[in-house]
């Protein structure tokens, strides 16, 4: 998409009888281990984190375990169809790691938004911003827009409150868990809409989007991250839409909680007002400004308009597109088929199956076999992304890089047991000893301590540095191919001194942390 940059960050749970922050430090390993999909990084990167706590794979994308579940990140797209094969690659790695350990029927990961017992798993968009992110008219302009979208973009959600209540159906899955407009912090602001931490993307700022769901269907993240995209670049030119939300969390939640297709917010100028119509007016003014400019843009302009007409007339026709609406038939033919209907506790098991990724118990991946669902590319495309990364971002640059560092064995030059006790100290938590690290920014904190005979590279977003020896990759729009060429094939020169005697490592030293 002409001037865009955006990528996703999957949060996912777990479930089955592997008890889940060990399912997930279990696989987290297996897919670095003897850099079969990716390079390790070494040190800690934020508190809370232990060493090889995650790295980065060879699609240009980052896996790592935060608060004891697998979080990836993709690398940084530039189309839809690249995005959307980014998201499946690591569908596909965890399904492929999960079968390797022989834990087919013992672990099952997620990619999904709740555990249907009040807590959450995130869903992240980031998108490039000229302005940033906090201007008041790019606040107000996307308020409407992300309160709306779910009308398309939600992944539905069943809801049992009570013992033998009957089921409610929501129609997005995070819209529950929002409670404030705006935030800058998210773990201890509120859950917000519109969080409004400014990070820097190159020359840029990052739009990070954290209330939309964790979708199933291609067509749906397509269609999500297109419409938002767009969105972006009219506010980025100056536009600005003319309504202000009187109250932004409760339309989300109504929104949610209504599946007859009669959605409205309540506007401080026009009073009640059409979802529909919000939507319309985005796509009216994209359609304005940028039909005809690449062919991501046209898709998106048509589906979006299709899409909303199609919500308007006939919803239930958008079965096998919207996770929403094709989960809610699955969930309808199961219910009819039950003694209990909507009070059959089982539909959260349906629920949660409709969500498992890379195994055959999942209920998406059979309606997909089937030909039931709509896609956007074939299987062997997403497969080629687990170790390609796109190729019009920075994201080729690390890669490229990556295969060095793997090439050269750079885990195996870490010195794992200096890491583990200089950066560890011990703290007394509930009458438990707990062994916690500090953690380091950046390569800096490497090069100012003079520790590379520990830490001998640092993996980041903008740069790679091996050694002393850095490469910065600061434009994300940039492929750097020759830089990067070039770093990479000193990468065995840099790490020529002899790996670590094995006989230094303890297993106590890389087992995961535990009480003490």
């Amino acid at each position: 998409m002409q001037d865009a940059l955006f990528g996703t960050e999957v949060e996912f749970g777990v479930t089955g009888a592997v008890d889940a922050p060990l399912a997930a430090a279990m696989v987290k390993t297996e897919i670095f281990d003897g850099y079969r999909y990716g390079v390790v990084d070494p040190a800690p990167r934020e508190w809370g984190e232990t060493p090889a706590n995650g790295g980065f794979l060879f699609n240009g994308g980052r896996l790592l375990i935060d608060s004891g579940h697998l979080e990836y990140a993709t690398p940084e797209c530039r189309t839809l169809a690249s995005l959307v094969a980014q998201e499946m690659a690591v569908e596909q790695i965890l399904g492929e790691t999960v079968g390797r350990l022989g834990k087919d029927e013992s672990i099952y990961f997620v990619k999904s938004n709740t555990d249907y017992c009040g807590n959450t798993f995130g869903y992240h968009e980031s998108y490039s911003m000229r302005r940033r992110p906090d201007d008041d008219l790019v606040i107000a302009g996307l308020m409407p827009f992300l309160v709306t979208r779910q009308i398309f973009a939600g992944a539905g959600m069943v809801f049992f409150g009570g013992r033998n209540e009957v089921a409610r159906y929501f129609i997005s899955q995070r819209a529950q868990f929002a409670d404030v407009g705006v935030s800058r912090r998210v773990r201890y602001g509120g859950r917000p809409i519109i969080n409004l931490r400014d990070e820097p993307l190159g020359t840029r700022a990052r739009l990070h989007v954290i209330i939309g769901d964790a979708n199933r269907s291609e067509y749906a993240t397509a269609l999500k991250i297109g419409t938002a995209a767009l969105v972006t670049q009219l506010l980025d030119g100056g536009w600005t839409q003319p309504l202000t939300l009187s109250t932004p969390v409760r339309d989300l939640r109504q929104i949610a909680a209504n599946t007859e297709g009669d959605w409205t917010v309540q506007d401080e100028r026009y009073g009640s007002v059409s979802a529909v119509e919000v939507q319309r007016l985005y796509l009216h003014e994209a359609t304005r400004r940028f039909a005809g400019r690449d062919a991501d843009t046209d898709w998106t302009l048509e589906n979006w308009a299709a899409v909303l007409d199609q919500l308007e007339s006939d919803p239930e026709k958008l079965n096998g597109k919207l996770d929403w609406v094709t989960k809610r038939g699955v969930l309808r033919e199961v219910a009819g088929e039950s003694e209990s209907g909507w009070s059959d506790r089982d539909l959260l098991k349906v629920d949660q199956a409709y969500h498992i990724v890379g195994s055959e118990q999942s209920v998406f991946a059979a309606l997909r076999e089937r030909s039931e669902m709509g896609f956007l590319l074939p299987a062997p495309v997403a497969r080629r992304a687990i170790a390609s990364p796109p190729t019009d971002t920075r994201a080729f640059a690390r890669a490229q890089v990556l295969r060095a560092l793997a090439e050269a064995g750079a885990a195996d030059h870490v010195n794992w047991r200096r890491l583990r006790n200089g950066l560890s100290d011990y703290a007394l938590w509930e009458g438990r000893l707990y062994r916690v690290y500090s953690y380091i920014d950046g390569w800096e904190e490497i090069e100012a301590s003079g520790a590379w005979d520990v830490v001998p590279y640092v993996l980041d977003w903008e740069s790679i540095a091996v050694n002393g020896a850095v490469l910065q990759i600061s434009d994300p729009f940039e492929r750097y191919a020759e830089d990067s060429a070039a770093f990479a094939g000193q990468i065995g020169q840099l790490l020529e001194e002899p790996p670590y005697d094995e006989a230094e490592f303890e297993e106590d030293d890389l087992d995961p942390e535990e009480g003490l």
